[in-house]
């Protein structure tokens, strides 16, 4: 155990490390990740969500639902319904298969890459909130590519950084460019062998004899937009740090830089690519300010809910091209849209849809509103990437049957796309990791470190105890949560009931594990994600499922709702399977409802979604 003065806080990452018996490289490098996590957290103005309603005595159900905000966002919309006329008509690939430069021409003159750069340097400052919408929208009318290039090019890419740490003169003279579409971007963090742990890479910059650039050396892979002439927010080492480099990279390959090719399946559409550096000269006026850890954090953090609503499209694209199948594919007799097993597939990919979009507005409103933004983004990516694999794999594949695998099929052909979202911006298990110890330190904050605080006197310390002991006996009083919406739904108020007591049970559950492990936690990789981050993903997406159904009722949309409530209704049996099952006559009515919706017409996100061709139709 680290020694501590009378005067010393406590750094409980540290001490649980030391207490577990971990090398001292394992604990210097998540003190290293814990405190830069700290930084990028230092400007949110609020504490997350999650790790608020951790805490309280009373659960604060309006932060599960979208954030509203005043925001004059006339010149984003103009943009938005600009980008969608460009597309029309135009072929969206070129030869090679990737997005073709005039298509990327025709969203610049339209206002698509400048919508999250603030208007004063030629962007139209959209929220995160509508950059959610406008990925969803060009994503599903356009081409899935589409939505997800623009948070690679101005969210995780140049524009990010730049936008949060940059200099007025780094703003000055990137920003105009990247806001029209001149100058593309990217993210370089990744290493032959640096991922999750971003703190091993090794390139590395130093600077040149006359001090006025960086000399960059090393290796990048699996850099998303890396391209001749792309600005690059490369991560290097310099003089002992971590740091984020502006690197705009040159137009041909030469001895002290080249592009690295080599065969992907996922990707295709855009340049993946290895960059090797060998003394390239970068001008030292380009490194942003601060650690270049925090930076990224921030970033990631930021852009989670763009992964997320990537793959909400990549649903509303596969259950648009289930419609045509199901109304002409008939077996034995009968057309599959009548089929109760069919009927129960599109369902549940209405029911995943609606939940992901739900999460991704809420997520990204919480951004836009000044909350620490960690746990709630990280809930939001997992949940919408995990159902994209479901929809992917299991509801659309056995919808359409054996001709998934041929060329031009959506699913066949975007399947290494599908399956990677769970990766992307860190595997889903590792972020459920990291959100069960956000949650738990913010537990350990508030109650624990008070108690081994060397600063605290013997009678604050026995406050902080009393404290504690009052916490431990509102666990076990029945959870109660602020009024729910005037909207809601009366079919949604038994879900809300059942929120709340998974809701206390999962709190119970976590204080419970938190004890029994202590510092032994760190190796429980099964309790942190099957007990304690799968229920609290449920639980979350049941209470913004909640606030959803409220908004969505207050407009009319009758299939969102009931869709919403299919959503609930496979939450409660996830979180009691021996009380709630898919076969209970209410499930199986429900499930036709909301085929019927979709069938009809009247399921909003697929409207206008291309369906596509049927691939090798049968001939009656």
């Amino acid at each position: 155990m680290s020694k501590q003065n009378n005067n010393q806080e406590p750094d409980l990452i540290k001490d649980a490390l030391e207490k577990a018996g971990k090398s001292q490289e394992e604990i210097d490098i998540v003190s290293q990740l814990d405190k830069a996590q700290d930084k990028a957290d230092e400007h949110r103005l609020k504490t997350g969500v999650l790790q608020t309603a951790l805490l309280e005595r009373t659960l604060p159900l309006s932060l599960f639902a979208v954030q509203k905000q005043q925001a004059d966002e006339t010149m984003a919309a103009q943009s938005l319904a600009n980008c969608l006329t460009a597309l029309q008509g135009k072929p969206l690939f070129d030869g090679t298969g990737k997005v073709a430069p005039e298509v990327i021409g025709a969203l610049s003159e339209a206002g698509y890459w400048g919508l999250p750069i603030e208007k004063k340097y030629g962007g139209s400052g959209a929220s995160k909130r509508f950059l959610a919408k406008a990925m969803l929208e060009v994503g599903s009318k356009g081409a899935e590519v589409l939505g997800g290039l623009l948070s690679i090019e101005r969210l995780i890419g140049a524009a990010g950084p730049l936008m949060f740490r940059g200099t007025e003169a780094q703003k000055q003279e990137f920003l105009p460019s990247l806001a029209d579409g001149t100058l593309r971007s990217g993210f370089g963090g990744t290493e032959p062998a640096a991922g999750c742990n971003i703190t091993k890479i090794t390139t590395y910059g130093i600077d040149s004899e006359d001090g006025e650039n960086i000399l960059v050396y090393g290796d990048k892979l699996f850099i998303s937009n890396a391209w001749y002439g792309h600005l690059i927010a490369l991560l290097i080492r310099y003089k002992d740090c971590l740091r984020v480099l502006l690197v705009k990279l040159p137009d041909c390959d030469s001895e002290e830089f080249n592009i690295v090719n080599y065969e992907i399946h996922a990707l295709r559409q855009i340049h993946n690519k290895g960059l090797h550096f060998n003394g390239l000269k970068v001008p030292a006026k380009n490194l942003l300010p601060g650690d270049g850890l925090s930076l990224i954090f921030h970033d990631l953090d930021d852009g989670r809910f763009a992964v997320a609503a990537t793959a909400a499209v990549r649903m509303r694209r596969i259950l648009a091209s289930c419609i045509p199948w199901v109304n002409s594919r008939i077996t034995f007799g009968v057309k599959l849209k009548e089929r109760q097993y069919i009927k129960h597939l599109l369902a549940m990919q209405g029911a995943y849809i609606a939940g992901s979009e739900a999460l991704v507005y809420w997520a990204a409103s919480l951004i836009d509103s000044g909350f620490q933004g960690d746990v709630s983004s990280m809930i939001t990516k997992t949940r919408a990437t995990d159902w994209l694999r479901d929809i992917s794999t299991n509801y659309g594949m056995f919808t359409h049957g054996g001709r998934f695998v041929l060329k031009g099929h959506t699913i066949g052909d975007n399947l290494a796309d599908d399956m990677v979202a769970s990766v992307y911006e860190g595997p889903n298990p590792m972020l459920g990791k990291a959100a069960v110890k956000a949650v738990s330190k913010a537990f350990a904050e508030t109650y624990l470190k008070p108690i081994l605080s060397g600063k605290n006197s013997l009678w604050a310390k026995m406050k902080a105890i009393a404290s504690l002991s009052l916490y431990f006996t509102r666990l076990l009083a029945p959870a109660k949560a602020e009024a729910a919406p005037a909207e809601l739904p009366t079919t949604f108020k038994p879900y809300l009931s059942f929120a709340l007591a998974a809701w206390r049970r999962w709190r119970i559950s976590l204080i419970y594990n938190l004890i029994k492990y202590q510092e032994k936690m760190a190796d429980e990789d099964l309790v942190m994600l099957e007990a304690i981050y799968e229920p609290l993903t449920a639980i979350t997406s049941l209470f913004v499922a909640i606030n959803a159904a409220a908004e969505a009722a207050k407009e009319g949309d009758a299939a969102k709702v009931d869709a919403l409530s299919l959503l609930c209704m496979e939450m409660r049996i996830k979180l009691a399977p021996h009380r709630f099952k898919r076969t209970d006559s209410a499930y199986k009515a429900l499930t036709e409802k909301v085929a019927e919706h979709i069938l009809a017409g009247r399921f909003q996100p697929i409207e206008g979604v291309p369906q596509g061709t049927i691939l090798q139709p049968y001939y009656q």
